[in-house]
């Protein structure tokens, strides 16, 4: 392969805006003349990526990693210099002369070797649904509610009943049995040495990165039989716990919508789109990790989340819950009247219907007060207890403080139990993470009851709400205060407890 002349790539470069192409995987915000965001190289909550369009490069401060436009789609995207050049040079109207173009037999990475297996995969899956040999399961389909264009759209297929259908076709392709096997699309037997299809009379439902790699696939039955759906394993591109069903279809929707509909299954996300409500991404099955949330947070800091209404789908939105406050993003929680979920409802009542559900999502704390104290109704002080454990557990993970202040104080009118034991029950679980509220004592109690009884400066009164609300104003207050600068002397003293 021919080197590509310094010339051409500063055209390359010249052209491209590094801002505009970053955004399309990072929620960049603008902090003065530079853009700031979570690293997508590494998991982090404070943000410490920056990119400068003066500069058009990229720098991240936690972890090192840094360059041009060129090196974020080396990294981001595991490509070549040539492919992340060719990628910016389409975008960029800038031709590259064959020579540079051509490469060696083999010269592909292990990688993109993975990523045409499983497109080779997906079309062949596709093909086989809208031939004779899928009539069955696209009739399965059509029943279903979807269409043609939405089963175009997601290039949903079908696996055929036999043993080695896709394994036959990847040879006749040239693929090498060793790759065939790390993209999990074979399975080796457990009597013989032969290996035979994963999928077999199957829908299948490939599953994409965030970019449009085509990662992995989701295979469901048409039947009643068990396990009703099946995956891809995980695989050198693939991980479970790190994409989300759809989101590449839906990123750019949930940019402009400013929220996500988190919902639970393939059908699920695919429905709604087909109704016209694109920014739907699906778990597909598994707990949500903190790295999909991350993955979210390049996108929006908003989420509603809509999970089956039973006990199954209300564990998962509690344990979603807390990962999401964790990683400061604002979440609200859509209930489906029961026997539904965002498939069969979004078919039976309509578009408009679905969104009033959304609209009407309730905050995350009304949501899990609302299960706990249903599930747990009595007003012992046990009860009082399991209660304000589980609640205490979320709210030690939000970060704002006049936010925690506020669940506090809905807790303790709800469940009857003084606000400042709340308060100091949740400093002993906030502690590790120092989002530590000061407790009310006495004397303050009585100041925010009856200011005029406390005998100082209206300015004084004001920092000493702020200090009692914000332990970060308190340190920032008493810390660089002089006591002695107060006009009476018990004034500094009342925030302590």
């Amino acid at each position: 392969m021919g080197k590509v002349s310094q010339v051409i790539i500063d055209q390359v470069l010249d052209r491209t805006d590094i801002i505009a192409l970053i955004s399309d995987y990072v929620q960049l915000k603008k902090t003065g003349r530079s853009y700031k965001a979570c690293c997508p190289f590494h998991n982090e909550k404070t943000p410490s990526f920056i990119v400068s369009p003066e500069k058009q490069i990229y720098h991240c401060f936690g972890c090192g990693e840094g360059g041009n436009a060129i090196g974020f789609l080396i990294k981001h995207e595991n490509m070549s210099f040539v492919e992340a050049l060719k990628m910016l040079a389409a975008k960029a109207n800038v031709d590259i002369p064959d020579t540079y173009e051509r490469r060696e037999p083999g010269a592909e990475n292990a990688t993109t070797l993975l990523y045409e297996i499983n497109k080779t995969a997906a079309d062949f899956y596709h093909e086989t649904l809208l031939a004779n040999a899928g009539k069955t399961a696209l009739a399965y389909l059509l029943k279903r509610g979807l269409q043609q264009d939405t089963i175009k759209k997601f290039n949903i297929g079908y696996a055929p009943e036999s043993w080695d259908s896709i394994k036959n076709i990847l040879h006749k392709k040239k693929f090498s049995i060793d790759l065939v096997r790390k993209s999990g699309l074979i399975v080796k037997s457990e009597k013989s040495d032969n290996e035979y299809d994963r999928f077999r009379n199957r829908i299948i439902f490939p599953i994409y990165n965030d970019h449009g790699k085509n990662v992995a696939f989701g295979a469901r039955v048409m039947d009643n039989s068990l396990p009703k759906y099946i995956n891809s394993p995980e695989t050198p591109v693939y991980s479970k716990g790190n994409t989300l069903f759809a989101l590449n279809f839906a990123r750019k929707s949930i940019r402009e919508a400013g929220y996500v509909i988190l919902v639970e299954g393939y059908m699920d996300a695919v429905m709604p789109y087909q109704h016209g409500i694109t920014n739907v991404v699906a778990v597909s099955g598994t707990a949500l990790t903190e790295h999909q949330v991350l993955l979210l947070k390049r996108f929006t800091d908003t989420a509603v989340i809509i999970f089956d209404p039973d006990t199954a789908g209300q564990t998962a939105s509690l344990r979603g819950l807390d990962i999401m406050i964790e990683n400061d993003m604002f979440v609200r929680v859509a209930t489906l009247p029961n026997g539904d979920d965002p498939d069969t409802y979004i078919k039976k009542c309509g578009k408009d219907a679905f969104l009033e559900i959304v609209k009407n999502a309730k905050d995350i704390f009304d949501y899990k007060l609302d299960i706990l104290t249903a599930a747990i109704p009595g007003k012992a002080i046990q009860d009082k207890v399991k209660v304000s454990k589980e609640m205490l557990l979320t709210i030690s993970k939000i970060k704002n403080s006049i936010t925690r202040t506020e669940y506090l104080k809905k807790l303790s009118e709800k469940i009857n139990v003084n606000e400042n034991a709340l308060i100091s029950e949740v400093n002993k679980i906030s502690k590790t993470s120092g989002n530590v509220l000061s407790v009310v004592d006495k004397p303050v109690a009585t100041v925010f009851a009856d200011p005029s009884s406390l005998k100082c400066k209206t300015s004084e009164k004001i920092l000493l709400g702020m200090a009692v609300l914000d332990r970060e104003a308190y340190e920032k207050i008493f810390l660089s205060i002089e006591t002695g600068s107060f006009s009476q002397p018990e004034v500094p003293h009342l925030h302590e407890e």
